[in-house]
């Protein structure tokens, strides 16, 4: 359709402004341009009042959008207008605002609005459809190119200065974790927010003692403690998430499991695990493991690393709290059958007005001919459990007090000089194959290797070099373990200390000490300690600095009687 400069025109002035890239332009004299929303609109304006064929219809406004692509509010509401026919001219400051993706903004400035019958004016351009001549059927492509490709180059810049960051221990993200606030002196930098991060250390706590997620969720709303997204609305904060389904957010047992799932909560920062496909569209994936950004004391640990590993086991234990709302039973996910390994079953019985409580093997519940009938009393149990680890605590302090005498921190110092070494052989792995896998490539190139010893190699190369990094995984938790109890002014010898005048057995000493019951026939239980690694290799220490350690062993089974 041919326009008439003549005629009557509706106007809509477009204007935009993107948060991700500052926009500015370059003019034609070589000066650099503001392009805030003001400043659009009163180049606009001052355009409108020398043309007084035009009428302004409207004024759309993104402010804060991405210009490569066209999925924001006001333009769309542009497009609404346009085909009503209320409006029949776009008014833009340069291409730019309009948009910068080279084949959409094509489209619609060529195709969609000549079709709707709609001029479209670009001023610091000089571009109107009204006026083109061919020159502008060749420029217009090259600067939605240049546009294309400036907004391509800025995206790759901002994921570049974002993952340096990142690998450098910086926090880039736009809301903190809950239990945290940015630092006032570094925006960069988290910083404890004690009122929450006492509920986060509360969360942890229940759930070692052996309340589930849902428990907990329930258990924080009836104290009337504010859900993470409502705490952060209270302080100020513009929060917004796509969880929310309701006006007022409440807890819920999915915020609870994320909280206890959270390293950042160690003074772990892990970061990167999702990214946008590409600088054109939202769409969100998620990346490699092996990807993401994971670095060590960037920040105050509101929960210590032990606590932290001993809630991701239990996380993973298949453990079921009672239906009446109690805590799970203290040996839930801890006692087994000694001969078959299943789960032993809490049973109840009521004998002459009397309540009786036996743990029975699984396998012989469902079916008596897999396994014989593994049972024991659990007062008989407690009593034994009770027992065996009092004797234990004796025997650990006797070893702290050995400990003392030689030099302190002295295991803990031989320990980190191992998994150092540890850690400096697996790197050494790692940049070996590495090479390796790189060499391979030219002899293929080379006609050295065929196509299928080449790939044989590489799977070989490539299965090393995740075996190392996995070990380099393993052995680098166990050094921030390590370091948290030295920092701590306490090895692992003193986590036993806290329960030297123990005198009953509940979950939370079951899950902090025990890492599993066996039950035998004839009521024999065994009792294994968690880190008995630890046990063993200060025992054996103790015997290298100064003979034979005096202290008695410990027996791990006893007869209950």
């Amino acid at each position: 359709m041919s326009m008439r400069l003549e005629q009557k025109f509706k106007v809509a002035i477009y204007l935009r402004l993107s948060k991700d890239d500052g926009d500015l332009s370059l003019s034609e004299n070589g000066k650099s341009e503001s392009n805030s929303i003001h400043n659009q609109r009163e180049l606009l304006m001052g355009y409108l009042k020398g043309h007084p064929e035009m009428e302004l219809y409207g004024e759309y406004k993104d402010d804060g959008y991405t210009g490569t692509n066209f999925d924001r509010p006001e333009f769309q509401r542009m497009l609404e207008s346009i085909r009503r026919g209320d409006v029949n001219c776009v008014l833009v400051k340069d291409l730019s605002r309009f948009g910068r993706d080279y084949i959409d903004c094509g489209k619609y400035i060529e195709k969609i609005f000549p079709q709707l019958g709609v001029r479209f004016i670009s001023l610091n351009d000089h571009y109107d459809t009204a006026a083109m001549g061919s020159t502008d059927n060749i420029i217009i492509p090259f600067k939605n190119l240049i546009n294309d490709s400036y907004s391509r180059d800025i995206s790759v810049k901002v994921r570049s200065n974002l993952e340096a960051k990142r690998r450098q221990g910086a926090y880039t993200g736009n809301y903190t974790p809950y239990g945290y606030k940015k630092d006032d002196g570094d925006k960069n930098r988290l910083a404890i927010d004690e009122y929450a991060a006492e509920i986060v250390r509360d969360i942890f706590k229940w759930k070692i003692e052996g309340f589930s997620p849902e428990q907990i969720a329930r258990k924080l709303d009836a104290m009337g403690i504010l859900s993470p997204a409502e705490y952060k609305k209270s302080t100020g904060s513009h929060f917004v998430t796509g969880f929310q389904t309701s006006g007022k957010a409440k807890w819920s047992h999915v915020t609870v499991s994320r909280i206890l799932g959270n390293e950042v909560y160690t003074g772990t920062l892990v970061q990167g695990k999702r990214s946008s496909l590409n600088y054109k569209t939202k769409r969100i994936v998620y990346n490699d493991p092996r990807e993401w950004a994971r670095v060590e004391d960037t920040h105050e640990a509101i929960v210590p690393r032990p606590q932290f590993d001993l809630v991701q086991q239990l996380m993973q234990e298949d453990t079921r709290a009672g239906s009446r709302g109690e805590a799970v039973q203290p040996y839930c996910g801890r006692i087994f059958c000694g001969d078959c390994q299943k789960p032993m079953f809490r049973k109840t019985v009521n004998s002459g007005g009397k309540r009786y409580v036996y743990y029975v093997c699984s396998s012989y519940k469902q079916d008596k001919t897999q396994c014989s009938q593994h049972s024991i009393r659990e007062d008989v149990l407690d009593a034994t459990v009770l027992a065996t680890v009092q004797r234990q605590i004796e025997v650990i302090l006797e070893m702290e007090k050995a400990m003392d005498k030689i030099e302190s921190l002295s295991w803990e110092n031989t320990e980190l000089a191992k998994i150092d070494a540890g850690l400096a052989f697996q790197r050494q792995v790692v940049e070996r194959n590495n090479a390796l896998r790189l060499d391979i490539y030219e002899d293929l190139r080379s006609g050295i290797l065929t196509k299928d010893e080449f790939l044989s190699m590489k799977e070989e190369f490539t299965s090393r070099i995740q075996e190392a990094n996995q070990a380099i995984e393993r052995l680098t938790m166990e050094r921030s373990n390590l370091r948290h109890g030295m920092s701590q002014q306490q090895g692992w010898l003193a986590q036993f200390r806290q329960y030297e005048n123990i005198t009953e057995i509940t979950r939370l000493v079951v899950v902090s000490l025990i890492e599993r019951i066996n039950v035998y026939e004839d009521a024999e239980i065994e009792v294994v300690f968690r880190q008995k690694n630890q046990f063993e290799d200060i025992m054996q220490f103790l015997n290298e600095q100064g003979g034979e350690f005096s202290g008695a062993r410990v027996k791990k089974i006893g007869q209950a009687g």
